[in-house]
């Protein structure tokens, strides 16, 4: 993984269009969601078995009920499963004051000129953009809303890399060697070595990557909470005594929302249009040097004329853990992973071969 000077991205658009809708997935081949799992205040999935959730869906879906309907969005619909997912994204807390203004793009509007403006204008803002402009073909009165969300993280100091135990099975990874990066290690709340929230200090403390072991692993809303209540400014570091590892991360995951796929909506003035598409692409990465989280979405909505001192601590996550990670003084994540098993990490190939 390159040096990572910044933490990642959420890309998410909403399309409501009525002549045919072009994905612009840029992932490749990924592996879909295993199932969605509706918990809480977030609407994530399960991939491989691991968690995940991406705030930048509710910018994009914020953006079009404030700005082109006018209000909620609703669906015509006997769905629970459907109805209830729109109620998450209608109410969900995350919106743009849990980001700093330099972070993300939003932009909604109609027709051709204005896909044309966010390719513009997005790429001039964040030139390191990864994924590729919007390949869109609109009439005057589609409508296109756009949100892309943009992080990096670095720890303060790096870490060293090194092989680890992982649910019995050995992979990479990385762990605080020295005393300098065990000040990386900040501890929010320590039960015993197979429960604990730690934090890990970044170069910019604007933001907060927190670790969390021993928890549900079912949905986060618990952990958030249990954050939430014991976070605080003035935390101590590990000990010198006391040890921490965890696994590198890879994700690159697909998604597709079926459960709103060929559902109409029952705005008054949209009620001819139906979701005809609705997908997100997330990648994520974590090593040594920092985190990197990258997150892209796509909904489309068509228009038919047809209506239907004490004992040293181990901070060592070898076991189901959280990656939470949010705005310093929010209460609202905008990243999420529940890692489950070895899925996402990379096995290690010889025995305490650290490669470069």
């Amino acid at each position: 993984m390159k040096k990572i000077s910044t933490l990642a991205g959420f890309c998410f658009l909403i399309i409501v269009t009525s002549c045919n809708t072009t994905r612009n997935s840029q992932t490749g081949d990924v592996a879909q969601s295993d199932k969605s799992n509706i918990s809480g205040n977030y609407l994530g999935s399960f991939y491989k078995g691991n968690y995940v959730w991406g705030g930048a869906m509710n910018l994009a879906w914020n953006e079009l009920n404030e700005n082109i309907l006018h209000e909620k969005l609703h669906l015509r619909s006997n769905d629970a499963k459907a109805l209830d997912m729109v109620e998450k994204l209608n109410k969900s807390p995350f919106s743009k004051n849990d980001l700093d203004e330099g972070s993300y793009y939003v932009k909604s509007g109609y027709g051709q000129g204005t896909v044309e403006q966010i390719n513009r204008e997005s790429r001039e803002k964040f030139p390191k953009k990864s994924f590729a402009d919007l390949n869109l073909k609109l009439k005057p009165m589609d409508i296109i809303s756009y949100a892309y969300f943009l992080k990096e993280v670095e720890y303060k100091t790096m870490f060293d890399k090194k092989d680890i135990t992982f649910n019995g099975q050995k992979v990479k990874g990385f762990a605080a060697g020295n005393k300098e990066q065990k000040k990386n290690v900040k501890i929010i709340k320590y039960d015993n070595d197979n429960k604990f929230i730690i934090k890990l200090r970044l170069n910019d403390n604007s933001d907060e990557l927190i670790l969390a072991k021993g928890y549900d692993m079912s949905g986060p809303q618990a952990i958030v909470d249990s954050i939430n209540s014991n976070n605080r400014e003035s935390l101590p570091s590990i000990g010198g005594s006391d040890e921490f590892a965890a696994p590198k991360i890879h994700l690159d995951y697909h998604r597709d929302y079926v459960e709103l796929v060929n559902k109409f909506l029952s705005n008054k003035g949209f009620e001819k249009y139906f979701i005809s598409d609705m997908f997100e692409n997330i990648k994520f990465d974590m090593d040594e040097k920092g985190a990197k989280v990258e997150n892209e979405a796509v909904i489309a909505v068509r228009l038919t004329a047809i209506i239907e001192k004490e004992e040293p601590k181990n901070f060592i996550l070898d076991k189901p853990y959280w990656i939470v990670m949010k705005r310093a003084g929010s209460g609202n994540p905008y990243f999420i992973l529940g890692v489950n098993n070895s899925g996402l990490l990379e096995n290690s190939v010889t025995q305490g071969d650290i490669s470069p």
